[in-house]
């Protein structure tokens, strides 16, 4: 594979738009952007920007409509970081993040704006620009590319930050360069074999890495199109699919889960290619209902946000169920001990530890939290457990800080959900540890049941005992109406505790 180290994802784009300038790049329900157009776009977006704010980062609060890619590579024209704002957050979360980030300025849409109008910066719209610059004369392509040429960001230049929950609770900054993404995203569509032809449904949040490197810088590098949902219903994403001619899937699982079940209702005509699955672990029943509906392989793929997020995936090449997948060319993974730091055998349980150009530069005006994670040599400690085996196939089995220690035996919340989910009640399922006086943890359940099901916590336990070792069966079960949900529709764990 050629050295991909050395690009920004301005490149990525212009090597599609040269190629194929009048391919159809970003798509709508009401249209259709061309490669030409979404250059076009991009370079006129990053000349307002320049006019808006001399501050190194641009907030973008923004779903995931067709002027999102533009706004965010609009960003890099103008020599500027993307910072995607989760939607979801309040005003206190948003506020702490700009001043953190030192971002003056959040670009929005009209619909949008009233939410976030006290936020100490300035905020403008999409549409407002677009009023401005129909006021004056347009500057060509050519022009804007020369004007903007000192501005040109370098393989090393911050491309994007993106917050993410912090362990003290307040959000942390993940600095990702431009070679960290453009060299994540180009790997990973050589290793996947990512076709032209590929239309990628992209209905995950714009706030999200995978979502950024999966369904906007992938199809994008590779020459082919990304279909855009602004807001995650099940119904509404399949229509969108259909309407769309899309071929490729990329979602959490739970949103597989949701899909799946819709689709077994309502039949929609689709002719998917490929789905991949990423941003939590993929549970068995979920897989294979996919693709007993949906007739093609569901791949699981595994990274974080501090990886641009791609370290591993199965492909149609490659595969084998129940793991991640290979590592991606470029990115190195290994075992370790977290608590002698020593490198285990194959085939044993250790911290997942991950090293290449797509490891993040660091958190935002943290070194501190930034050394914890990422050794003097380049690599960087994932938190996440798992283990090698003799093929290269890495599986995971849990968070680190999520492993439950039953009388000095490890139990991953995951593998106790995936158990839990075999029973023909279960609709959703939580898992995590209790303090015991005995046996230091025992295994909590939390279970919200399928519509018109029943189950006992006696009957859910005794399920167990026929799935899973004695020390990892749950001593209870509490039944609830419904789980805390991240964004993405991941269930939080942490606020089961």
């Amino acid at each position: 594979m050629a050295d991909n180290t050395n690009l920004t994802l301005l490149d990525l784009l212009e090597r599609s738009r040269q190629r194929s300038p009048d391919a159809p790049a970003v798509l709508g329900p009401d249209g259709t952007l061309t490669y030409a157009q979404l250059h076009a776009q991009a370079l006129g977006l990053g000349a307002a920007f320049t006019q808006l704010t001399q501050k190194p980062v641009v907030a973008l609060f923004l779903p995931m409509i067709p002027a999102f890619p533009g706004a965010f590579f609009g960003c890099h024209y103008a020599g500027k970081a993307a910072m995607p704002l989760n939607l979801l957050l309040q005003g206190e979360d948003l506020a702490y993040i700009l001043g953190d980030s030192g971002a003056d300025t959040v670009v929005t849409i009209d619909l949008l704006k009233e939410k976030i109008k006290g936020l100490p910066a300035k905020i403008v719209t999409l549409e407002e620009l677009k009023a401005k610059a129909a006021q004056s004369p347009a500057l060509e392509p050519a022009a804007l590319v020369k004007m903007l040429a000192p501005l040109r960001p370098k393989p090393e230049s911050a491309a994007a930050f993106l917050y993410t929950s912090g362990t003290t609770g307040r959000p942390k900054g993940v600095e990702l360069t431009h070679r960290n993404l453009a060299s994540n995203t180009d790997s990973a569509i050589q290793f996947m074999q990512f076709s032209p032809e590929y239309r990628v449904l992209a209905c995950l949040p714009t706030f999200h890495t995978l979502a950024i490197t999966a369904t906007v810088l992938a199809p994008l590098a590779a020459g082919g199109s990304l279909f855009t949902v602004p807001q995650f219903r099940p119904e509404g994403v399949l229509q969108a699919a259909e309407k769309g001619g899309c071929n490729v899937f990329v979602m959490v699982p739970s949103m597989y889960r949701l899909v799946t079940r819709r689709q077994e209702k309502d039949q929609h005509p689709l002719k998917l290619k490929l789905a991949v699955a990423g941003g939590e672990p993929l549970p068995e029943e979920v897989r294979t209902s996919f693709e007993r509906v949906f007739k093609v392989p569901l791949h699981e793929g595994y990274g974080l946000t501090e990886t641009s997020p791609v370290i591993a995936f199965n492909t149609s090449l490659a595969s084998k169920p129940g793991t991640v997948g290979k590592p991606i060319p470029g990115v190195a993974v290994k075992i370790v001990d977290p608590e002698s730091l020593a490198a285990v055998e194959q085939g044993k349980t250790g911290e997942i530890w991950a090293k290449g150009p797509n490891i993040m530069r660091g958190y935002h005006n943290r070194p501190e939290e930034t050394a914890k994670v990422r050794s003097t040599d380049g690599w960087f400690r994932t938190g996440d457990m798992g283990m090698l085996d003799a093929e290269g196939y890495l599986t995971i089995t849990g968070r680190l800080k999520e492993m439950i220690k039953v009388g000095g035996e490890m139990v991953f919340p995951a593998e106790v959900e995936d158990a839990l989910h075999k029973h023909p009640a279960v609709h959703e399922v939580g898992v995590i540890g209790e303090k015991d006086e005995r046996k230091g943890e025992t295994v909590k359940a939390f279970v919200v049941l399928n519509e018109g099901k029943q189950a006992t916590a006696d009957e859910l336990i005794a399920h167990c005992r026929n799935e899973l070792a004695p020390y990892k069966v749950p001593k209870t079960v509490e039944f609830r109406p419904e789980l805390p949900k991240g964004p993405s529709g991941k269930i939080l764990r942490r606020l089961l505790k």
